[in-house]
């Protein structure tokens, strides 16, 4: 399942920077909400596949912020889901 929600999230993140090209192209805009809040929902359902709680996210999102990492290619997925098992541990 956390496999199945990762690619989803991997599917996301492509699909928000897509929006956001072509945003840009065509306005002054320079990003939208249009996908956060489900990306953030992913976010928390990949938490809790493994075992985590909203407390979690938001752990991980105050001081590592290890999901904008990964969305900026900064960590790699693996690297994610040991912050992620670490900080429920």
């Amino acid at each position: 399942m956390t496999e199945d929600l990762l690619e989803l999230y991997d599917i996301l993140i492509r699909k928000e920077r897509k929006m956001n090209d072509a945003l840009q192209i065509v306005s002054s805009l320079k990003g939208n909400q249009f996908l956060g809040e489900l990306i953030i929902r992913t976010e928390k359902l990949i938490i809790r596949s493994l075992g985590g709680e909203n407390e979690h996210w938001i752990e991980i999102n105050q001081f590592n912020d290890a999901f904008f990492q990964y969305r900026q290619g900064f960590i790699k997925k693996e690297q994610l889901i040991s912050i992620i098992k670490k900080t429920i541990d």
